[in-house]
């Protein structure tokens, strides 16, 4: 079915295997210093094996430091990097993929690039023939220039970052320039692709027609456009979990037919959806946080072994680390990400026990399955609390984890699967040699469930308790309260009453930013720093806010106070493991992280 995913494709004079992309995604895995690490070589690595077509290394220093881009960024300006390079080629060349690097400098956004003197800017242009010919001399089969994302290239070519009246002032000078550079240094065979900023996303800067123009010319300099955006904002390249599967792919089709292959990129998850696009609107795919997740997609989706593969689903995890924290990527889905270890088999062999179907106890299920010990899961829901988080508007994705884990689990004949809610006795019976505990969390709620008035956020979206065209006030400003709320205000007024002084304020920045928008386009109205005193049964709140109380007139109020960890029971002389939300109630990461390493360590 997916032939065309795995036809041959020329970039240059060199030949791509098959029509997938993994593209520069930082990573922090480097050295402060900007030297390569093991880990780092060995996350590239893991991706080469996965059958990628091409495999382009993340976003790389071409000027230190004030071209910097990340705590973290690897350098590649200095001949001083060039061993590491070369043993990173050396290593990723034990596989078909083609490797590439992105040569990037962070240039000045906010000052744009009318300040910087001629000599300057021809300083800048050599060091990215420096960076370069470092790549080539070290065994890469091609380099990409980073010419979106708001970095330098791009704001030559932006009219809101150039308004230069000298010859640089033309905004395609700079980018051919580079390339120009580039061919004197490695020969007009190696190879240069761009990231090409086809449209800013920002009112007087780049529109999708000045991205057609600026790509007819470009064809003539580059040997591959990946069609991408500008100066806009952060959200519509590293996108929520509720944006739409392949939707920036249209800037492919936009600026096509070239001269020279085009490379879709936005959230291609799916073998079909990627087809779509290379039958009808791109040349290439680009599949970052997708090869996260799974970077054995190419070679599943070639085998016909679709079910097998882990999606991406949005959890932005990744993002929080890299763009709000600035340390190590991590993944949801995939809590081998930051640690590219094979899973070994057991030398010994254990009867493990494993109470709890959440994300947590079905990667410790799944893990210890591999490494061949006798595996009991109990569940009393396949999935736990993800059925229900992936209820509110957007989050469907978060569904295509369970599936993942329900046609992984089948494979395992070690693996027996016990459908009900595990009592002591139930364990015991089964004489463990260790227990995994990953029960989850219950709902904390500072009042009793009050009949027809109070109900708990898990009735609402499980659809146990609906409503319709009622006044509604959710009790919570975290993540679920504000989900909650957000489901609720398809068809209701909603307020939300949140104890802090911001709502959702340890959710992911972007993330964060998509949801409070969409409250407030539906209407929600957000109270915070606001204390629930009391509730009456004849539907008052009483609320406190800077001291002064008032009170909120509802038909019922939902209880989204969060939730707090549920042992139900321990068991004396069992080596026993506290995983996941039962631990501390955190993220889907943390969940399948701990059950991962806990089935590592067994």
């Amino acid at each position: 079915m997916y032939d065309e995913l795995f036809t041959p494709v020329n970039i240059g004079k060199i030949t791509v295997e098959n029509r997938t992309i993994f593209p520069p995604i930082s990573t922090n895995f480097g050295k402060e210093d900007g030297h390569l690490t093991e880990l780092f070589m060995r996350h590239y690595e893991t991706r080469a094996k996965g059958g990628v077509g091409l495999l382009i290394i993340e976003n790389s220093c071409v000027s230190f430091p004030e071209g910097k881009h990340g705590a973290y960024e690897p350098r590649i300006d200095s001949w001083e990097f060039y061993e590491d390079w070369k043993k990173l080629a050396e290593r990723l060349k034990r596989y078909d993929s083609k490797i590439s690097v992105e040569l990037t400098h962070e240039g000045w956004k906010k000052k744009g690039v009318g300040f910087l003197s001629e000599d300057k800017i021809e300083e800048i242009i050599e060091k990215y023939g420096t960076a370069a010919e470092i790549a080539c001399k070290a065994g890469f089969d091609m380099v990409e220039v980073q010419g979106a994302h708001g970095l330098i290239v791009n704001q030559f070519l932006s009219p809101l970052t150039n308004n230069r009246k000298d010859k640089w002032g033309n905004p395609l000078e700079f980018a051919i320039a580079i390339r120009k550079e580039i061919e004197k240094r490695c020969g007009s065979d190696f190879p240069v692709t761009i990231r090409l900023a086809v449209d800013d996303f920002k009112e007087g800067g780049i529109t999708l027609e000045d991205g057609r123009k600026i790509a007819q010319v470009l064809q003539e300099h580059y040997d591959m456009i990946q069609a991408d955006i500008g100066l806009g904002p952060k959200e519509y390249r590293l996108e929520p979990i509720s944006f739409k599967q392949g939707w920036r792919s249209y800037l492919a089709e936009k600026i096509r037919p070239l001269k020279v292959p085009v490379a879709a990129v936005g959230m291609i998850r799916e073998p079909d959806v990627a087809l779509d696009i290379i039958k009808n609107k791109a040349d290439l795919v680009v599949l970052g946080r997708t090869l996260i997740a799974d970077p054995y997609w190419p070679i599943k989706v070639k085998e016909g072994r679709i079910k097998e593969i882990r999606r991406c689903i949005g959890c932005s995890e990744c993002i929080k680390a890299r763009h709000d924290e600035d340390t190590r990527i991590r993944c949801g889905a995939n809590p081998q990400v930051g640690m590219e270890i094979d899973i070994e088999p057991a030398l010994d062999k254990r009867t493990v026990v494993i109470v709890g179907g959440g994300p947590a106890g079905l990667e410790a299920a799944r893990v210890s399955s591999i490494r061949g010990h006798n595996v009991h899961l109990f569940y009393d829901e396949f999935g736990g609390t993800l059925n229900i988080a992936k209820v509110p508007p957007g989050k469907e994705k978060l569904g295509w984890l369970i599936e993942y884990y329900k046609n992984e689990l089948a494979k395992y004949d070690n693996l027996e699967l016990h459908h009900k809610r595990a009592l002591k006795q139930d364990v015991l019976e089964l004489n463990p040699d260790v227990i995994i505990l990953a029960t989850g969390s219950r709902p904390f709620i500072p009042c009793p469930p009050m009949h027809n008035f109070v109900y708990l956020y898990g009735d609402i979206l499980r659809g146990e308790v609906k409503f319709s065209g009622k006044k509604i006030a959710v009790g919570g400003g975290g993540l679920v309260g504000c989900e909650t709320a957000n489901f609720l205000a398809e068809d209701n007024e909603v307020i939300l009453i949140g104890r802090a002084p911001e709502v959702a304020f340890k959710v992911e920045t972007l993330t964060r930013k998509h949801l409070i928008r969409e409250l407030e386009e539906k209407g929600v109205k957000i109270m915070t720093s606001t204390e629930i005193v009391d509730i009456s049964r004849s539907g008052e709140i009483v609320i406190e806010q800077n001291g002064n109380q008032m009170i909120v007139e509802a038909d019922a109020l939902i209880a989204a106070f969060g939730s707090r960890p549920f042992v139900p029971f321990t068991v004396e002389n069992v080596p026993t493991h506290i995983i996941g939300d039962a631990k501390s109630v955190r993220s889907i990461y943390a969940a399948t992280s701990e059950g991962s390493r806990v089935a590592v360590s067994i």
